[in-house]
């Protein structure tokens, strides 16, 4: 089948790569277009001097119009060249409804949606929803404020890539805990929470050996303890991840506050990367791993050092869920497994 996946350029993820891959290996023709990837791209001379004379805010903000503007157009001339038999949008924030519009008519199909993030954040999305034959949401609490324009939307979870995940090599230094991920406290287009913020400055308060790698923990106030287990930035590509996530005895999940029920994407690569997770609880988690044989979780701020310290004198049961939970996520919870459930479900409507 000829499928126009659409997906999002990420520096620090690559979902919309690991779809295509998983489409691939279920058999597809895949065509890709990475949207928003030309705001990475370097400024020349001419939008440096343009800087200059309008200044940073006004340069940024036509910069991120312009590239919306071609990714709109680039697209639909993707769909003109391809005429595909399914459309798979991933979370898509930056088509506007009309594109979405006229990809109905160009996609000889279903066309889909597949959004990660809140829907309701953003205007573009919400705005062409009821124009997608399925819609699917990585959190199901989010469908209910899309009733209200009409949509019922699915449940269809996040996943892993195995191959980026594999291996056995570690990096040299051994660290109890280990996080990977942004603090996500001050990052103005989202909601603010600092709950990631207190359970990682609960660890680092406790003494237990912690390395904390991400976006917005050097900026945290003088104070907190867990800027001294800072790494760095980031930590890239995802092989050299999962290299520092075997180098931990415990691996933490922490999701951002806009998961509410749903598990994020670290829930699937941390046992696909062969290293034992501790995640806080998410309801949606019991269906698709087993508690405690699988997956190890914890509840609150309050619970997470005591499981912390069971798990760390614990090595047994650090193997065994370690092993049964990257045999699940090979089994069950792929990209190919994925896109397989998406596209019967799609056909089936």
């Amino acid at each position: 089948m000829r499928v126009l996946l659409i997906g999002p350029h990420w520096d620090t993820g690559r979902w919309t790569e690991y779809c295509a891959l998983g489409l691939q290996s279920a058999g597809h023709d895949v065509r890709t277009f990475l949207y928003s990837g030309r705001l990475d791209r370097k400024v020349g001379l001419w939008g440096r001097l343009r800087r200059r004379l309008v200044g940073p805010d006004r340069h940024h903000i036509e910069r991120v119009f312009q590239v919306a503007r071609a990714d709109n157009l680039d697209i639909l001339r993707h769909a003109v060249d391809q005429r595909p038999e399914l459309t798979l949008v991933l979370k898509g924030e930056v088509l506007l409804p009309e594109t979405v519009e006229r990809l109905r008519q160009l996609t000889d199909g279903p066309l889909v949606q597949w959004c990660g993030d809140d829907p309701s954040w953003f205007p573009n999305i919400t705005g062409a929803a009821h124009l997608y034959d399925r819609f699917f949401l990585a959190d199901p609490t989010y469908a209910t404020d899309l009733e209200r324009h009409g949509v019922t939307a699915r449940f269809l979870p996040h996943a892993a890539h195995p191959a980026a995940w594999s291996g056995h090599n570690t990096d040299s230094e051994s660290v109890d805990v280990i996080f990977v991920g942004d603090a996500r406290h001050n990052m103005g287009h989202l909601p603010a929470s600092r709950s990631r913020v207190e359970i990682l400055e609960a660890i680092a308060r406790s003494g237990i050996n912690l390395a904390v790698w991400g976006r917005g923990w050097e900026k945290l106030e003088t104070g907190y303890q867990v800027r001294e287990a800072h790494r760095g930035l980031t930590l890239l590509p995802a092989s050299a991840v999962a290299r520092a996530y075997r180098s931990a005895k415990i691996v933490l999940n922490v999701h951002h506050a806009q998961m509410r029920e749903g598990p994020n994407m670290r829930t699937f690569e941390i046992p696909a990367a062969g290293a034992f997770q501790l995640t806080d609880y998410k309801a949606r988690m019991g269906d698709l791993f087993e508690i405690g044989t699988e997956l190890a979780v914890y509840h609150d701020v309050d619970d997470v050092v005591p499981a912390i310290e069971r798990y760390l004198r614990d090595e047994s049961a650090r193997g065994a869920i370690t092993r049964a939970g990257k045999r699940r996520v090979t089994r069950d919870h792929t990209y190919e497994v994925r896109m397989r459930q998406l596209i019967d479900d799609a056909r089936d409507g």
